[in-house]
């Protein structure tokens, strides 16, 4: 036994079977409104994203870190303790920094007045307040 043929016909079909290019043009202009209403979605979408982020950044000031500061490390795959698990500390230090390499990066010394040996990105470094 084989299944049975579903045929969903579309208005267009059985009311239009005598003018067939008409039935061709009207789905090519179906084509192209779901191009222009795709296009339409894309621009609503671009604008609310910036919205947002021009609310955002108005929200967000600034604070650079400055010598003298200091600051807590985030600690990697490589520099975290063996069999800490899950509940492993995120943040390391504190670190004062010595040294600011350019904006954004900076040179830290330990506790003991180590110097760390390279420069760290403001994005792994977190203000610590004592």
């Amino acid at each position: 036994m084989s299944p049975a043929e579903v045929n969903v016909s579309s208005l267009r079909r059985p009311k239009m079977p005598q003018y067939v290019e008409l039935n061709k043009e009207m789905l090519l202009d179906a084509l192209d409104e779901i191009e222009e209403r795709r296009d339409q979605a894309l621009l609503r979408i671009q604008n609310y994203q910036h919205q947002i982020e021009s609310y955002y950044n108005k929200k967000v000031c600034a604070r650079p870190l400055e010598l003298g500061d200091l600051v807590m490390r985030k600690v990697f795959e490589n520099t975290k303790e063996l069999n800490a698990g899950k509940l492993g500390a995120r943040w390391e230090g504190p670190y004062k920094i010595i040294k600011v390499v350019k904006p954004g990066v900076y040179r830290l010394q330990t506790s003991r007045g180590e110097e760390v040996p390279r420069s760290w990105n403001s994005m792994h470094l977190r203000r610590f307040y004592s």
